[in-house]
């Protein structure tokens, strides 16, 4: 692999600044209990009885680190028209709902976009959440250890610009239980609930810290009724977790395990963040698992070469068929995350061979055709081979069936 990493950074160069399962098995034997309310946000206007019959499908593309702060929070400072993300424009185009780890605060700080004092605070200005949805973004997680940087008041100035902008947001609130509610948007006729922890934390020990009432901890104890409850009364369910070890390949024992916690529950999808680099995708069934989608808009460490290139996650969910899954190289210059072309086929094949590598540790992913943004199809291991005889519009119309 480490002979194919000049021709990846020569392409970063020259771009630019398991087994198959019941669609839904069986909830524990476990009544759901009531919970928190969840705070509600249509991306949509809902569609009519006879519409949802027919369109009761969407296509979710899922992101990595994004840090409105730094040099990015000076661009947008001085233009607030700046778009971060444009860059992957034709790769989450078809998609129906978009989301990242928003890794910074967005709030007021007077031309501050990083303290002074210590690198590794920032925010972004307020205008950040205004290029978040000019970008299309509609969810972000807000739960990791960035989210005190600037206290309580940067905290809850991000919430009031995220709703000002129109951006729905989990994993942190104005208490307790505003933190750990999760955010159902809906979308296409179909709801999806999201929650959003962390378990890593910059200052001090979290369960002392006033911190811990606004931001959500990845506590299955806490998490457990108000995720059996969402998974009854939400098409799907996705939990955002933010933990890990920085610039590693392979999750940690205690991110394995809070995994497999929340797997337990039928939850569809976990998305991963924090270690700045992709990590494995990993298969409870056929509900994947993305340990960790990298660095999106971040400035990568040239040490650290996959701290520089990453992927979006593209999700397909459709009622009573399994999530289709498919990964969408992006490379990172500077902090701006830009597209992978069809036509970067030796950066394409390292991208390729170190998800392949990287997931193996994980139980392994199975590799599919390209699509016509450029993104792999993944499966769980042994489930792609298949898809690669069939064509594209047959994969479309017939998803993998969970038996």
């Amino acid at each position: 692999m480490s002979a194919l990493w000049p021709l990846l950074l020569f392409c970063v160069a020259c771009s630019g600044p398991g087994a198959h399962e019941q669609a839904r098995s069986p909830a524990p034997d476990q009544k759901p209990q009531s919970g928190p309310a969840s705070r509600a946000f249509r991306r949509d206007p809902a569609p009519a009885a006879t519409e949802i019959t027919i369109t009761q499908s969407l296509v979710l593309a899922a992101a990595g680190d994004v840090n409105l702060g730094r040099v990015c929070g000076q661009r947008l400072l001085a233009d607030s028209s700046y778009d971060p993300l444009r860059g992957v424009a034709p790769i989450w185009a078809n998609a129906d709902l978009r989301f990242v780890n928003l890794e910074s605060a967005l709030s007021e700080q007077h031309g501050e976009t990083q303290s002074p004092r210590h690198g590794l605070v920032f925010t972004g200005p307020p205008v950040g959440a205004d290029a978040l949805a000019r970008a299309g973004v509609g969810i972000v997680s807000t739960a990791n250890n960035h989210a005190w940087d600037y206290a309580s008041r940067g905290l809850l100035e991000t919430l009031q610009n995220l709703d000002r902008a129109g951006v729905a947001h989990a994993g942190t609130g104005a208490d307790e239980a505003d933190a750990y509610r999760p955010a159902i948007v809906h979308v296409n006729g179909l709801s999806v609930a999201f929650f959003a922890v962390t378990q890593i934390w910059n200052l001090g020990v979290f369960r002392r810290e006033e911190a811990r009432h606004h931001v959500a901890w990845a506590d299955f104890s806490r998490l457990r009724k108000a995720l059996v409850k969402a998974r009854a009364e939400s098409d799907f369910v996705i939990v955002s977790y933010h933990g890990g070890e920085e610039y590693t390949d392979v999750p940690l024992r205690k991110t394995r395990a809070f995994v497999a916690e929340v797997m337990s529950l039928g939850v569809d999808v976990v998305i991963g963040h924090h270690p700045h680099v992709p990590q494995g995708v990993a298969w409870y069934g056929a509900r994947p698992v993305f340990y960790s989608l990298g660095n999106f808009v971040f400035d990568g460490r040239r040490t650290v070469p996959w701290t520089r290139a990453s992927f979006i996650a593209k999700l397909r969910f459709q009622r009573g068929h399994a999530v289709s899954v498919a990964a969408c190289p992006v490379l990172i210059d500077g902090f701006e995350p830009r597209a992978l072309t069809t036509g970067d086929e030796s950066s394409r094949r390292a991208f390729e061979r170190h998800l392949r590598e990287v997931s193996e540790s994980v139980g392994g992913t199975s590799f599919g055709e390209l699509d016509a943004q450029g993104c792999y199809e993944l499966a769980p291991p042994g489930a792609a081979m298949a898809l690669r005889d069939r064509s594209r519009a047959d994969r479309e119309s017939e998803p993998l069936a969970r038996h």
